[in-house]
């Protein structure tokens, strides 16, 4: 009985001590952010995009819209495309074996033309079945708009379809059930002219739900009125747009987000492509194994590119900006967002089994020695650890193994510090940056909520750490399962649209 005591001691001061590391680590990350974004932001005042847009210097890029099953919002993630600043852009559709109108909504409403085009296989993908071209009546700055249509094979086959396809330097992946901002590209895209070893560059995903939309374009940023919504928004400013940027000042970056990014394709090109199981490349098989694929493309392809950047000495980097760059539309009820954190955990742990000798390797830097032990240890291991910490203590204090100052102990450093965490997030997202050097500059800050609206986000992020975290722990616990023993796909949720019903779910906007 007495080793039982040690051991249910050693457990609880384990698990406190855990909890106090994460959430001081999450902490530094605000700080480390907050730096980052008040001279990203006092630097856009002065930056002059009408150089990046009207020199005849700056390279053209291509849009790869992967789509599968998105007739409902493809038609508007398509017309926020052509709101697009940018000298030259090549659009390149892919309708991955859609089983819904998709395709027909393209051809109809855009007057796509069957025809063939060259293509190249570079990157092996499943049958392509045919073709389309817009030949007349070109949006101003589209240099060219294709479309193909493939058998069904996943996102990743899509974009390597795309690539394939593409004739530019650059190409820029983004979901087609996104809208991207009209200076997103001319903003992300002026780090990559101002730095040439910029291989990889992504930025900030809004969460589209409560915004005013018209046509595909965001008129005004509200919050749903859907709570799941507004602790998804608490979510995405902690983790993902301060998290991603204080990994991108560390030079730790293991993820940019599908929804939108830009690559160099030439770098794309020599990791082999996005993972499939059609893949041939030499590269992909060495680092990957053969036949593998992955739910989560977005993360494997930039731990790949890392990997390849350290192992082949190239003076190359992946960089990420803080801007709201483009917008999603999140889930709205719990069984789908059960299904897309089922996905993300998935994904991670496949992609971390697959690229598990980059663990402690002083040969891959801060990413061997930094960003993989952090994901390993917080992002996948955390969820288990921390609902073990939630059901065990509690058992031992009633059982009468612990005192109930370990129980407390415990909430503190998991409840009370991450709601500390989530607060302090909210508050260096909204937090008011002067645009200019002149008094009647307008304030500026990387959230652009109303200021009720932020108020709404400090409430939300001090009930996140009391039902939400623990339900979303939950839903990562089954992804390890499903990881270890099922076989599930995607699992795509179902989404209602950026149209006139997106719109009518708007809160608090008269």
């Amino acid at each position: 009985m007495g080793a039982f005591h040690v051991a249910a001691s050693v457990f609880g001061i384990a698990a406190i001590a855990y909890c106090l590391l994460y959430n001081s680590i999450q902490f530094l990350f605000i700080v480390i952010a907050f730096r980052e974004v008040r001279l990203c932001l006092r630097g856009k005042a002065y930056e002059d995009l009408d150089v990046v847009l009207d020199s005849p210097f700056t390279p053209p890029l291509s849009v790869i819209v992967p789509a599968y099953n998105e007739e409902r919002t493809i038609v508007d993630s398509l017309r926020s495309i052509l709101r697009l600043r940018f000298p030259r852009v090549e659009i390149v559709v892919v309708n991955d074996g859609s089983r819904d109108g998709t395709l027909r909504r393209i051809v109809e409403e855009f007057g796509f033309e069957r025809i063939e085009i060259t293509y190249e296989e570079r990157i092996t993908t499943s049958p392509v079945r045919g073709f389309y071209e817009k030949r007349t009546a070109l949006p101003h700055g589209v240099t060219r708009w294709v479309l193909i249509d493939k058998e069904n094979g996943g996102k990743a086959d899509a974009l390597n379809a795309g690539i394939n396809a593409s004739t530019c330097p650059f190409f820029v992946s983004m979901d087609a059930d996104s809208l991207i901002d009209p200076d997103a590209l001319l903003q992300t895209f002026r780090v990559m002219l101002a730095d040439d070893g910029v291989a990889v560059i992504g930025g900030q995903v809004a969460i589209a739900n409560g915004c005013r939309i018209r046509e595909g374009h965001i008129e005004r940023m509200g919050l749903s009125r859907s709570s799941l919504v507004r602790f998804q928004v608490v979510e995405y400013v902690r983790s993902f747009s301060l998290g991603r940027t204080a990994l991108g000042v560390l030079d730790s970056i293991l993820i940019i987000s599908g929804v939108f990014g830009i690559f160099r394709k030439e770098t794309v090109l020599g990791v082999g492509g996005y993972l499939t199981r059609f893949l041939t490349g030499k590269i992909a098989l060495e680092y990957a194994g053969e036949g593998r694929a992955t739910v989560c493309e977005d993360m494997e392809i930039i731990v790949r590119i890392q990997r390849y950047i350290r192992e082949k000495r190239l003076r190359q980097r992946v960089a990420f900006t803080p801007y709201p760059l483009c917008w999603t539309e999140a889930p709205e009820d719990a069984r789908s967002l059960g299904k897309q954190r089922n996905r993300w955990t998935r994904g991670l742990a496949e992609t971390l089994s697959y690229h598990r000798a980059l663990l402690f390797s002083r040969r891959h830097g801060r990413i061997g020695m930094i960003a993989y032990p952090y994901f390993l240890l917080f992002e996948f291991l955390g969820a288990p650890i921390e609902l073990a910490g939630y059901v065990v203590l509690p058992l031992f204090c009633l059982l009468g193994v612990l005192s109930f100052p370990y129980l407390g102990a415990f909430f503190l450093a998991s409840a009370g510090f991450g709601t500390v965490v989530s607060v302090a997030a909210v508050v260096s997202g909204a937090w008011p940056e002067r645009g200019g050097e002149e008094p009647k500059d307008p304030h500026t800050s990387l959230l652009r909520y109303r200021g009720e609206d932020v108020a709404i986000l400090l409430f939300y992020g001090f009930l996140e750490n009391f039902g939400y975290r623990q339900m979303t722990l939950w839903w990562r616990i089954r992804g390890i399962w499903d990881f270890l023993f099922t076989d599930k796909g995607w699992e795509k949720f179902e989404r209602k649209g950026f149209g006139e019903p997106a719109t009518s779910r708007e809160a608090g906007q008269g």
